[in-house]
């Protein structure tokens, strides 16, 4: 068991490099745990400079605050070499943690990105031992990642393993106003692009049925688009091979703000105005959200059932998927949800996510819920074998080219390790599922903090079994 948690420990150390600290830097100074130092005014090409007496293998974290300037941290070992580099947004906190490999003495040191300057503060929220326990090493990596703030939004973890549970665990707050705070059983969070999958799956299984072919041009069940002169097929917008502009682009130029009350209706009339395509279908592959709403669109008119309905009877319900549903009313009130933030001068915003659609995101679920669709990769219990070759059947591309996508999953290679995963990020949600599936774990990663880093969710959580 252990060795498969460490599945999800985060890498913290970065590899070392020949690098040394430019001879501008100011004169150091100690860091100390707790310590706030500034607000600090850093001028163009200055670079501030911080020591920290180390013992080998602590693990170190902090924050540095982007109060008017867009920093970039660096961490130097004893021997003058780079070990980590963070370079986030441009204003907030710009956290920061690294493993010490050895004893003695580190510089964390402070830069303004390409000549800027501007006011920061720096904070070291801890250097302790990295444990030796996965699931108290996963405990310290997540309350770096959140920062150092008592009271912040959160992260729900889950690790099943042949079928089991075998981490389960929240961190942090869903609602940062009723002080509710993040289960990994019962907090329900938005899951943005993760819900590609289920709209696939809908999609496929029309297919197995006979009553749809995916090979059809779309204007078959959706007369209103464009004839482009080239028939798009269901199966290029699965693979976002169709060529169709990307219905969040179109709304940004129409004028529309991503807070503003988005419906399906409104993203299929705008998409059916549009008169060329960015490529001939099935030329390219670039990802496009177009594509998901049209195919929810298309069980829809299929099934003669919204498509919210249709994926509750077809699939929550089998899976015993209780805390799950497409969202598709932004009036619905929906107990036990978290609620998206970001980080602000003074604290945090919410980050308001108001639409109104459903297929290319909008799925509710928890981290738990989402263990049991992916169990039915390994054990078949809605859908058929069929289907599920499918939702990993990858597209090849006009001139011979297989992509890595298939239906709303990514297919990688990890360290000679077959994987298949899908990110979101919409609003302050960052959320991400990822499946070895010949040694039959899943780990879901959701979080409601717009900071917390994907590269956690969609690489560090990689490390070697």
């Amino acid at each position: 068991m252990k060795n498969l948690l460490l599945l999800i420990i985060i890498a913290v150390v970065v590899a070392s490099c020949d690098q040394k600290p430019a001879s501008s830097l100011s004169e150091n100074s100690d860091l100390k745990i707790g310590q706030t130092v500034g607000r600090k005014t850093l001028a163009q090409h200055a670079i501030d400079s911080f020591r920290l007496d180390l013992k080998q293998n602590s693990f170190v974290f902090g924050t540095a605050d982007q109060h008017t300037v867009d920093l970039v941290v660096k961490i130097f070992n004893p021997n003058h070499k780079e070990v980590a580099t963070f370079d986030g947004p441009a204003r907030g906190p710009e956290n920061f943690k690294f493993t010490a490999d050895t004893t003695g003495v580190y510089l964390v040191t402070v830069a303004p990105f390409e000549g800027g300057s501007g006011e920061y503060s720096i904070t070291l929220g801890g250097a302790e031992v990295l444990s030796d326990d996965p699931e108290k090493r996963i405990d310290q990596i997540v309350k770096a990642s959140l920062g150092i703030e008592e009271k912040t939004p959160g992260v729900a973890i889950a690790v099943q393993r042949d079928g089991k549970l075998i981490l389960s665990k929240g961190y942090g707050y869903a609602d940062l106003e009723q002080n509710a705070k993040v289960s990994s059983a019962t907090t329900i969070f938005h899951i943005a692009s993760v819900s590609k999958q289920f709209t696939a799956f809908a999609i496929a299984t029309l297919a197995d049925q006979g009553k749809i072919n995916l090979d059809d041009d779309i204007r078959k069940y959706l007369p209103e688009m464009h004839d482009f002169g080239t028939p798009i097929t269901v199966r290029q917008l699965a693979h976002h091979t169709s060529g169709l502009r990307d219905q969040w682009s179109l709304l940004t130029m129409a004028g529309w703000r991503m807070d503003d009350v988005i419906t399906t209706s409104q993203v299929l009339r705008l998409v059916s105005k549009q008169t060329e395509l960015n490529f001939k279908p099935g030329d390219e592959h670039v990802y496009c959200n177009t594509g998901f709403t049209l195919m929810g669109e298309i069980v829809k008119r299929v099934s003669h059932e919204t498509f919210p309905d249709w994926c509750k009877k077809n699939i929550f319900d089998p899976l015993g998927m209780k805390n799950t549903l497409f969202y598709d009313d932004h009036e619905r009130i929906v107990e036990n949800r978290a609620y998206s933030y970001h980080r602000a001068e003074n604290g945090f915003k919410k980050s308001v996510l108001s639409y109104a659609n459903a297929g290319a995101t909008s799925l509710f679920t928890t981290v738990e819920d989402l263990s049991l669709w992916a169990q039915n990769f390994e054990k078949v219990k809605v859908g058929n074998p069929n289907i599920m070759k499918i939702m990993e059947s990858r597209y090849v591309l006009n001139n011979g080219d297989t992509i890595d996508y298939a239906f709303g999953q990514a297919y990688e290679k990890y360290k000679g390790l077959n994987t298949w995963s899908h990110s979101g990020g919409d609003a302050g949600y960052r959320t991400y599922l990822l499946r070895f599936p010949d040694q039959h774990v899943t780990i879901s990663v959701f979080s409601n903090y717009a900071s917390f880093p994907l590269a956690i969710s969609r690489i560090s959580l990689q490390i070697c079994i």
